[in-house]
């Protein structure tokens, strides 16, 4: 009898297949036109969460029951010919005219479908937020031609709906989907072979000696590592779990109360998504949207990512002063030796900046940089032919959900797009901020934290850079300052209560009540609630600007 098991090692094979894949066809070594790739990219991954995510969750132990997997299989036969329909005639639909070449019943079906497995898979790997947000997106779509007011569009056919979600690269093969099946996978791959060569550990220990003699020394280990391992990392969730599991039972340890030390290791994952030179890898994401270029992006976000953890030592340098914290225990304490002996690993970090800064392209810098892990790590037996393979692997798991999420922002894009909303939205905060653009930046600060709620970092930029920033950019705010406000918002998403998934994620690790971490981990983070609307009025703070201007800002 076939179980979900059985189907792991065809998962292995697969997973692999496309780390391969990515590298050939993205690095410079075959050709492959854009759209095919997409199309293969996005099959290849919804087959893979269709194997490894069941439907639900079941209680250890227990089996799962036939008609799950049964449910998957047909799936995964659904994502298959999905993708087969596209591939197998892809000369024709690289030159057929939109809206004027018919969509056939076929085509509509095959659209129909690879939608709902987008949704389904995209519930799997992310919850139901953003699923709920494509689906009033698409319900828009469908019905918006009976609302009332502004909000009335003059109405799309089913047809011409399925055109634009699958048929062209404005839907579900948008840009979203480029970008992630990119460079976004590049530098998904480069942090999972850096954090199997120690990386992550190198960066724990290094922050524990130089906090070694500090109050409250635990928690500020949690900023040092989370900013280090949360910029090359791409999910806060997953660098709270990563770095958390060391850092919180330490914060509990010497006295900090388990919300705090929940709240504590939260904001500072969160912070690693707006902290160069990665930024979860939304910095190269904002300088192809923006075309200002990867230095312009990672320049105007250091100063006020640096204000953001400063702001955030101190708070916890206070917490430590007033209830008498001590210092880190001395046997957690690595010896200060082995730590410098081992920072050789972080010379691919080094190496791929410089590749950034000599002028190569993001792709090739990513893929440079994970070539100089395997060179760095060779003087120890860390990748040999089975942990590579295991690496590779472990790239293209760690790349589902921000594909299948950047893939379902893709129906958000299109739908803005086709019923024209999003021009709309643009009027109607313009004519806001012609009487009080203050008024209009708290508006856009809290549609950007509903859009952004429960999203990964990339994708949610990317859904609110669609609406918010041009609005911001027509009103004269410079477009760096206009994309990393909208930015900003959506990724501090994470730690804004109700949905405040970073929170959550600590709260379960500190064993501490998950509302009580997040309301703790807002009052951390405030000052990153406040630095958008200063470099608004003030682009000096992103270093933009006469030196003079800039000196006096910072």
């Amino acid at each position: 009898m076939i179980s979900r098991a059985t189907l792991k090692p065809a998962a292995t094979v697969l997973a692999i297949g496309l780390a391969v894949f990515q590298i050939y066809f993205t690095a410079g070594f075959g050709v492959m036109d854009s759209q095919m790739l997409r199309v293969i990219h996005l099959g290849t991954v919804l087959t893979l969460v269709f194997i490894y995510l069941p439907p639900r969750k079941t209680k250890e132990g227990q089996p799962e029951h036939p008609l799950w997997l049964l449910l998957d299989l047909v799936l995964i036969c659904g994502a298959f010919w999905s993708a087969w329909f596209l591939v197998s005639d892809i000369d024709y639909y690289l030159e057929r005219i939109r809206y004027i070449d018919p969509v056939s019943d076929t085509e509509a079906v095959a659209s129909t479908v690879a939608v709902l497995l987008v949704l389904e898979a995209t519930r799997r790997v992310a919850g139901l937020p953003l699923v709920m947000v494509s689906g009033c997106f698409l319900a828009y779509g469908m019905l918006g031609q009976h609302l009332p007011g502004i909000l009335r569009h003059e109405g799309v056919s089913y047809k011409m709906l399925c055109e634009q979600l699958y048929l062209v690269t404005e839907g579900l093969y948008g840009i979203p989907l480029a970008v992630s099946s990119t460079m976004i996978f590049a530098f998904v791959m480069f942090g999972c072979f850096l954090q199997n060569a120690g990386l992550g550990q190198v960066f724990l220990d290094l922050a524990c000696v130089a906090t070694r003699r500090s109050k409250g020394g635990p928690a500020k280990v949690s900023i040092f590592a989370s900013a280090l391992f949360g910029s090359i990392s791409g999910s806060a969730v997953a660098n709270v779990y990563s770095t958390g599991t060391f850092t919180i039972p330490l914060m509990k340890r010497v006295g900090y109360s388990p919300s705090f030390a929940g709240a504590v290791e939260a904001v500072s994952s969160t912070g690693g998504q707006l902290m160069p030179p990665v930024m979860g890898a939304t910095a190269f994401v904002m300088a192809d949207v923006t075309g200002g270029g990867y230095m312009a992006v990672a320049t105007a976000a250091l100063l006020p990512s640096i204000l953001y953890y400063f702001s955030l030592l101190l708070m916890i340098h206070f917490e430590a002063v007033k209830k008498d914290i001590g210092v880190m225990p001395a046997d957690q304490i690595p010896e200060a030796r082995s730590v410098y002996r081992r920072l050789y690993h972080v010379l691919p970090i080094l190496i791929l900046i410089w590749f950034l800064l000599s002028g190569r392209s993001v792709i090739s810098s990513a893929y440079l940089g994970t070539l100089s892990v395997l060179i760095v790590s060779s003087k120890s037996p860390r990748f040999d032919w089975r942990k590579l393979l295991k690496t590779l692997e472990g790239s293209s798991r760690n790349a589902l959900m921000i594909s299948t999420c950047s893939a379902c922002a893709g129906i958000i894009v299109a739908m803005v797009s086709i019923t024209g909303i999003g021009y709309k939205f643009i009027s109607l905060i313009t004519d806001l901020g012609s009487f009080n653009i203050l008024l209009l930046l708290v508006l856009l600060m809290f549609t950007c934290f509903v859009l952004g709620m429960g999203v990964p970092a990339t994708p949610a930029y990317i859904i609110v850079a669609t609406l918010g920033a041009p609005a911001l950019m027509k009103l004269g705010i410079p477009t760096l300052a206009a994309h990393l406000f909208v930015l900003y918002y959506a990724i501090l998403s994470e730690i804004t209560p109700p949905v405040c998934l970073s929170a959550y994620a600590g709260a379960s690790i500190a064993k501490a009540s998950a509302m009580v971490t997040g309301m703790i981990a807002f009052r951390l983070g405030i000052v990153a609630y406040i630095i958008p609307f200063m470099f608004v009025f003030q682009p000096s703070l992103l270093l933009m600007g006469d030196t003079l201007t800039v000196l006096q800002s910072i």
